[in-house]
């Protein structure tokens, strides 16, 4: 008898836990990217394609180019260090081909003057002395710092490519016709920007497809 009740205890038991899971009552959730091991990183909001644009152009307009680049694909991270190794500098910055080395000189820097030496820090030195020269591959003068959808409700044209990535034409004063950010999601599930495509841009260059002629 003892042993009747005891099964018939751990049955009523089971039965209430599966009627708490069940998929009838069960609340959906929603699922946080995984840790990538960094906190800075992880706070960035990166939950929607709109959102990662966001981020990344308030990172660069304010000068935060370390930021900038970790919103970056990776395939458009390694482009870009793959450019500077070249010294491929037409697809870095908005130079000549004669002016190309020359400015190569001061964007790539000795590795004795480096605080770090990871591509993010390399991304963020030659940004800022194309900054300082005008030579800005992306040319956000005119855009608010503030780009929250509070100060900045309407960003640009969205478009849902039938690849599963978005694009945004983004009106900037800098420009002639507006340009358009390509956004990706990872596996993680995170958003991120894979190229910036400025009217008269080629589509073979990571991350910023800038005009050769």
């Amino acid at each position: 008898m003892r042993w009747v009740l005891r099964r018939m205890g751990i049955a009523c038991v089971v039965a209430a836990m599966a009627a708490l899971g069940s998929p009838a009552t069960a609340q959906p959730t929603t699922r946080a990217a995984p840790s990538s091991g960094s906190l800075a990183y992880d706070r960035l909001d990166l939950q929607s394609a709109e959102a990662a644009l966001r981020t990344f152009l308030s990172a660069y307009r304010r000068g935060d180019y370390v930021t900038a680049f970790w919103i970056l694909t990776p395939a458009s991270q390694s482009a870009f260090y793959t450019h500077l190794a070249r010294f491929d500098m037409r697809r870095v910055a908005r130079v000549t081909a004669s002016s190309a080395l020359m400015h190569a000189a001061e964007m790539i820097p000795a590795q004795a003057q480096m605080d770090q030496t990871d591509m993010s820090f390399l991304f963020a030195h030659a940004m800022a002395v194309a900054r300082r020269l005008d030579i800005m591959p992306l040319n956000l003068a005119g855009l608010p710092e503030d780009v929250s959808p509070t100060n900045v409700p309407r960003l640009g044209t969205r478009n849902q490519l039938a690849d599963g990535r978005v694009e945004f034409s983004v009106p900037l004063p800098g420009y002639r016709a507006p340009v358009v950010f390509r956004m990706v999601q990872r596996a993680q599930g995170r958003w991120r920007l894979e190229q910036v495509l400025p009217p008269g841009g080629v589509l073979d260059s990571l991350p910023f497809g800038l005009p050769t002629e």
